[in-house]
């Protein structure tokens, strides 16, 4: 029951949002290990927060996940999350030899809360991200901004609209 609460206030936060508050890429560093990584900048309860989602064939994150980002100016960000539990995105099978390879992707999501002083530090950019998943980790170095501008923009958006009733 409790997980099913969950995924529910976080799928409402998520869609009030709108789907200008999110930013993603795929990652294939190897054929099988693709995945697919979405931010989206929230508010719940007064707190700010990001929830990052990965899609893929293995990856999950840990219990206590952590991530790590690094702007163009060499500046390092660390944040500690939630872990908001892993399930199954969908699954599909290829047919081999008359015999039928299923193959499931998990989508797990964490979230991870952040002051309203740090947002100045998407402003210049995210030159490499770092992600406490299981099996292995997962980092991406990008060499132009992908993410930083838009998650900048969109904690900006999410801090000051403010929740009126």
């Amino acid at each position: 029951m409790n997980k099913i609460l969950i995924y529910l206030v976080l799928a409402i936060s998520l869609l009030s949002c709108g789907a200008a508050n999110s930013v993603s890429y795929s990652h294939r560093l190897l054929a099988s290990d693709g995945c697919t990584v979405t931010y989206s900048a929230v508010q719940n309860n007064g707190r700010l927060k990001i929830v990052v989602s990965v899609e893929s064939e293995r990856l999950v994150f840990d219990s206590a996940p952590t991530m790590m980002l690094k702007n163009f100016k060499g500046e390092v960000l660390k944040l500690d999350g939630v872990n908001l539990q892993a399930g199954t995105a969908g699954s599909t099978g290829v047919v081999v030899n008359n015999v039928v390879i299923s193959s499931t992707n998990l989508k797990a999501m964490a979230e991870f809360p952040i002051d309203n002083n740090n947002i100045d530090f998407f402003a210049s950019g995210i030159s490499k991200v770092r992600l406490s998943t299981v099996p292995f980790v997962h980092e991406k170095v990008f060499y132009n901004d992908y993410i930083g501008e838009d998650l900048y923009s969109a904690l900006l958006k999410v801090s000051t609209s403010g929740e009126t009733f």
